[in-house]
């Protein structure tokens, strides 16, 4: 069999399929095809990579970062902030609103290598006020300047990339313009309109966050989940709270979402032990955080992060590939290494590497061990290797 690539001799873990045994993987134009059975001898291919020692993982996905660069200032350049890190799909988690989301796709996301989903912001201008000073000027949630009309029709063109509707819905947005709830509820309504879920920030939730979670339907994103600003996730007892429990049994899904302010080591924790892992593990990456040491710098040290606090292998990739895959709408395209999938692949180590990581109040943490990127395949192009792999 002709092959572009060839990949041999490395462990090949993709949870899609449960599968974790050394195998060969190949690659042909920009699609995994199957060489199961086939020896060696039969395949010959114009790029042989030696995976030795290395895991063989579905390129990873970073569910929600911020990636419309030049058009908002906290965002990254998706294509350097992400292939070298083993990350070859992205949700930008609502940068843009239905006033500059066509700028955004057409400058982004449609000549991006990485591929990029996106959420719409229900704010006109999405993060485009964020940046200036400490916080710059804080997006207006008021409901009465969302353009309903505007939000529906830009969702309507853009349905092949949109998967859902964005809301920062902390205190510091609401409070100086004397609001609760009607920001969330107004949000819902047009997304049930549109037919759609919606990605919620939740840090410092102006309501106890089990209430809060009451308002997610089934696919709503509920994003950093073990911040520890507010009402956290946890009840006096350190256990997570029945609605948080009662919400994910009807299909909520919740997010790490990580970020520099929307992760504490003693809410995680605690989550942990009462069994609540995160259903997806993502960065919330911006040009604060992108490459900082300690805090977020890319997916790996996150995943490291969770690796080194007890998850197993299988839980990680799982929120790094399979089910951000699913509620991309993505399922057996991406996220998975089975013949026919997208020729998205990423070759790690994981290596004995002290390193600290850090929380939002300071807090640290020494982990033993790092994942480590060595090559990145993006739709059947090698974009990315290390220079002694």
């Amino acid at each position: 069999m002709e092959l572009d690539i060839l990949i041999k001799n490395g462990r090949v873990y993709d949870t899609s399929s449960d599968v974790d045994e050394v195998k060969n993987i190949g690659v042909r134009g920009n699609k995994i095809v199957d060489v199961a059975g086939l020896d060696e001898a039969a395949l010959s291919a114009e790029r042989v990579i030696d995976a030795s020692g290395c895991y063989v993982f579905p390129g990873l996905i970073d569910f929600h970062a911020h990636v419309f660069y030049n058009g908002a200032p906290i965002c990254v350049e998706p294509n350097s902030a992400f292939l070298p890190n083993g990350v070859t799909s992205v949700v930008d988690a609502g940068s843009a609103g239905w006033g500059n989301y066509r700028s955004f796709y057409n400058s982004i996301i449609t000549p991006s290598v990485v591929r990029i989903k996106s959420y719409l912001n229900v704010v006109n201008v999405g993060l485009a006020t964020l940046g200036g000073g400490p916080t710059g000027y804080l997006e207006n949630i008021d409901p009465k300047n969302f353009n309903r009309d505007k939000i529906i029709q830009t969702f309507e063109e853009y349905k092949h990339n949109l998967i859902g509707l964005k809301l920062r819905f902390s205190k510091d947005l609401l409070e100086d313009r004397n609001l609760y709830m009607e920001p969330l509820v107004e949000t819902i309504k047009i997304a049930e309109e549109i037919g759609c879920p919606i990605c919620v920030h939740t840090t410092d939730p102006v309501i106890d966050a089990g209430e809060l979670a009451e308002y997610f339907r089934p696919g709503d994103i509920y994003a950093h989940i073990y911040h520890g600003v507010g009402n956290i996730a946890l009840d006096k007892n350190g256990k997570v709270l029945d609605k948080i429990k009662a919400a994910r049994e009807r299909g909520v899904i919740f997010d790490s979402s990580n970020g520099v302010a929307h992760f504490d080591f003693d809410v995680a924790y605690k989550a942990l032990e009462d069994g609540f892992l995160p259903d997806v593990i993502s960065t919330d990456c911006t040009c604060k955080n992108c490459y900082n040491p300690s805090k977020v710098v890319n997916l790996p040290f996150i995943m490291s992060k969770y690796l080194n606090m007890g998850l197993s292998l299988k839980d990680i990739m799982k929120a790094v590939t399979t089910t951000p895959a699913k509620i991309m709408g993505l399922e057996g395209e991406i996220g998975t290494l089975n013949p026919g999938a997208a020729a998205d692949v990423s070759i790690f180590k994981i290596i004995d590497k002290e390193t600290v990581f850090e929380d939002t109040v300071g807090k640290t943490m020494v982990g033993k061990q790092l994942f480590k990127n060595q090559l990145t395949v993006r739709n059947g192009v090698v974009v990315f290797r290390q220079i002694d792999f």
